[in-house]
């Protein structure tokens, strides 16, 4: 599965929410069906999201890029530390959940 093509497919087609604050408050609100945080995400900022992902049952997948490959990927001019899925829309994007 090509994750960057099934990240770009899901924003485009879906419900994703982009940055580290709207995904936690997506986590905390047990909306989020995936959490995808990029390779180089504060260490910190993913023992939030791992506790958080672990109280929902919402797998956490990290992406092999840093934030900036993360960025692109999701087809912005920025760096991208993590995202949320909410809907997939009709991208295979949730198989990641799936696979860990």
């Amino acid at each position: 599965m090509d994750v960057s093509k099934e990240i770009r497919q899901a924003i485009v087609t879906g419900n994703v929410f982009i940055g580290a604050d709207k995904s936690l408050k997506t986590l905390k609100r047990g909306q989020a069906k995936l959490v995808i945080v990029s390779s180089n995400c504060k260490p910190e900022l993913l023992a939030d999201v791992q506790h958080y992902a672990k109280l929902a049952n919402v797998p956490v997948h990290t992406f092999t890029g840093g934030s900036r490959e993360l960025g692109l990927s999701c087809g912005k001019p920025f760096l991208v530390s993590m995202l949320t899925v909410v809907e997939a829309g009709s991208s295979g994007i949730l198989g990641l959940g799936a696979r860990r």
